[in-house]
């Protein structure tokens, strides 16, 4: 009887061991992805690396319009559109990843893991009522990370996406596939009102 019980505690010390390290993996993950992005740019080419953290500073910290600024920005930089457009959404792919994996360990968070749980049961008892609803919040995230203003983007959408209740993997794919949209919209009406003068 001893030893199952030995077994069973040192089971659960082992799942708890194993729980930390994907829940360290999963905090550390996004931050060596953009880590190893950076460095790649710096030795490759400083000159680019300048300006794509150029770019990332006006994507980031202008509040309000800065979707709709970076583009212009980044291209007067001589980011070539493809390029401008790969790494907006490759800025906005690492957040949502950190967001959509960290979500549920904000509940944890005293404070804000009751507001973070509270509104997520509100979400998903929502969606279970009404089943249409589950298919429009993909659809409905999708065009909310599109809609061209600072606080629809990746942060938001991937907060919104978990609090309705949608899994991680759908979440970071609606703001993945929203950021893609909307970067190729924003790059496409650029270039189109530039050639026209």
């Amino acid at each position: 009887m001893i030893k199952e019980m030995e077994m069973s505690v040192r089971d659960k010390v082992k799942i708890v061991i194993q729980m930390n390290k994907i829940a360290l993996a999963k905090l550390l993950i996004p931050f060596a992805i953009a880590a190893a992005l950076v460095t790649f740019l710096f030795f490759a080419d400083p000159e680019m690396f300048r300006r794509y953290m150029a770019v990332f500073g006006v994507y980031s910290f202008v509040p309000l319009v800065g979707t709709l600024s970076v583009v212009p920005y980044g291209l007067t930089l001589g980011i070539p559109p493809v390029s401008l457009i790969s790494f907006i959404m490759f800025t906005d792919a690492v957040l949502a990843l950190f967001l959509v994996w960290n979500f549920d360990y904000a509940k944890k968070i005293p404070g804000l893991g009751k507001l973070v749980e509270n509104v997520g049961e509100t979400g998903e008892k929502a969606l279970a009522k009404y089943k249409w609803a589950k298919r429009f919040g993909f659809i409905g995230l999708v065009i909310l990370v599109i809609f061209p203003l600072q606080w629809t983007g990746a942060g938001v959408g991937s907060i919104v996406g978990r609090l309705i209740g949608m899994p991680p993997l759908m979440t970071w794919l609606a703001v993945v596939i929203g950021t893609f949209i909307r970067s190729t919209i924003a790059t496409l009406i650029y270039l189109g009102v530039v050639s026209l003068f």
